[in-house]
């Protein structure tokens, strides 16, 4: 699923899709703003569902002379450390820290949920997996109707996208 999939989805919910296609399949300018308002929608609400609902999980390799292992070397955005396992697959201590974690040295593994990067349009989605393009659509036209200040329809989509 791509992000793309899910802003024609939304478009068509919203009514806009001729002016979102226009621009996302002969680039008509007249739709890019609209299309560039649906893609911030998009990774707010794929933010929200990595945050709130269906975590990102990820696991990355790391050694480690001093056991301090800082969160910049991550491949991505840790939000929770799930665990941290040595190079046996044995779960190791470790203490968190805003910035690092402290365990023991050597090479290790830490399992953790992280946020997504925001994407572009042609981007692939994380959360592929967990829901269909028509639920992310829901909630795109529900941040997308916020956002032009229809309330009433913000709270329709909202409730058929929670």
């Amino acid at each position: 699923m791509t992000v793309k999939d899910c802003i024609k989805t939304a478009a068509t919910e919203l009514g806009i899709s001729e002016l979102v296609n226009g621009y996302l399949d002969a680039q008509e300018s007249e739709g890019e703003k609209v299309v560039q308002l649906l893609l911030q929608c998009y990774n707010i609400v794929e933010n929200e569902l990595a945050l709130d609902y269906l975590p990102l999980m990820a696991e990355d390799e790391v050694e480690t002379a001093t056991g301090v292992v800082d969160f910049s070397v991550l491949k991505n955005d840790a939000v929770r450390i799930v665990k941290v396992r040595d190079s046996f697959g044995d779960a190791v201590k470790y203490k968190l820290f805003p910035k690092y974690l402290k365990t023991q040295p050597g090479r290790i593994a830490i399992v953790y949920t992280y946020t997504p990067k925001d994407k572009g349009v042609d981007a692939e989605s994380e959360c592929a997996l967990s829901v269909s393009a028509r639920l992310v659509s829901y909630g795109i036209a529900a941040e997308y109707c916020l956002h032009m200040g229809l309330y009433e329809e913000a709270a329709v989509w909202d409730k058929k996208y929670k």
